[in-house]
């Protein structure tokens, strides 16, 4: 199958499934109200989530500093945070969030450090992924075992499996190198404690404020649900939104916000509030990412002009 194949099949998988999302949620949400419950939001709550998600990129922008401790290669903050809110405006319109991994191709400053950085990367997500099943999973046990705690279980095992396959993938026979590159940072988390805890209390502090943003959301269109019913639903709605079947999750997550939060509020104020969340941290950021992506592509555009005017050897 061709590389233009794939990438058509996958964008017409994404169109389809956000036709099929938003169809399913109109058959048992009316969103009409919803629409008008959002545009009545309280403006003090959804100025305090605006101000969340803008703090958002910055806490990511630390993470990832610390992340890029574990293969040893420094970049400035204002460079990480570039690098940040550029992949938040592709996730804006790339299935799956692949635009987090334009991330390495920003920070990185030739080919010997790409691979190390698409590893750091994927660590960086994965992290996340565990991160979000420990929250979801500590928030369900409060009120006693039940499918989200075992949906959560599933997510952290399947978080940690894909950490250990990364740092030994170097031991299998098929391009071992590229492989020693691509789980040195899978590797670290290992041999520098220190820093692992670092960066996982980092990513603690990242999805915490992700959360109180969703809060807040909800909050601002009159959905008072309790704190750890959020703390247990978002998660497992962001992750639902990573899956590429729709497009920046629009639909899927919003449905599993409705469903996990059954009986908490209204429907039309959940999906509501989820929409608020969505727009704050996906549209709102992704424009104020056009700026950081536009300086980080012109930045390669004239280290690549730079390099073709050295002399050769």
């Amino acid at each position: 199958m061709s590389p233009a194949l794939r990438r058509g099949l996958g964008v017409g998988l994404s169109v389809g499934g956000l036709v099929a999302a938003v169809a399913l949620l109109a058959a048992t949400v009316d969103l009409g109200a919803a629409a008008v419950t959002l545009a009545s939001a309280h403006r003090g709550w959804l100025t305090a989530a605006a101000g969340m998600s803008l703090l958002a990129p910055v806490l990511v922008a630390v993470k990832l500093l610390l992340v890029l401790r574990l293969i040893d290669v420094r970049r400035s903050f204002a460079r990480c945070w570039s690098a940040v809110m550029a992949a938040v405006t592709l996730n804006a319109v790339i299935p799956g969030r692949g635009g987090d991994f334009v991330r390495a191709v920003f920070l990185s400053d030739g080919p010997g450090t790409l691979s190390l950085l698409v590893g750091a990367v994927l660590v960086e997500r994965l992290l996340d992924v565990l991160m979000l099943g420990l929250l979801a999973g500590g928030a369900s046990l409060v009120g006693g075992v039940g499918v989200v705690t075992w949906i959560a279980l599933a997510v952290c095992a399947a978080a940690v499996g894909a950490v250990v396959a990364l740092a030994l993938g170097h031991r299998l026979p098929v391009r071992p190198e590229a492989a020693e590159r691509a789980g040195r940072a899978a590797r670290a988390l290992g041999s520098r404690p220190g820093l692992a805890v670092a960066i996982l209390g980092m990513t603690a502090v990242c999805w915490t404020n992700n959360v109180a943003t969703m809060e807040l959301s909800l909050r601002a269109v009159g959905a008072d649900i309790p704190t750890l019913a959020v703390y247990e639903a978002t998660p497992i709605a962001v992750l639902t939104g990573i899956l590429p079947i729709s497009v920046n999750g629009i639909g899927t997550r919003d449905a599993a916000m409705v469903m996990l939060l059954e009986g908490r509020a209204p429907r039309e104020q959940i999906v509501a509030g989820a929409f608020a969340y969505f727009l704050l941290n996906g549209w709102f950021l992704a424009l104020i990412g056009l700026v950081a992506l536009g300086r980080e592509a012109l930045r390669r555009v004239r280290a690549q002009a730079d390099a073709a005017r050295l002399p050769p050897g």
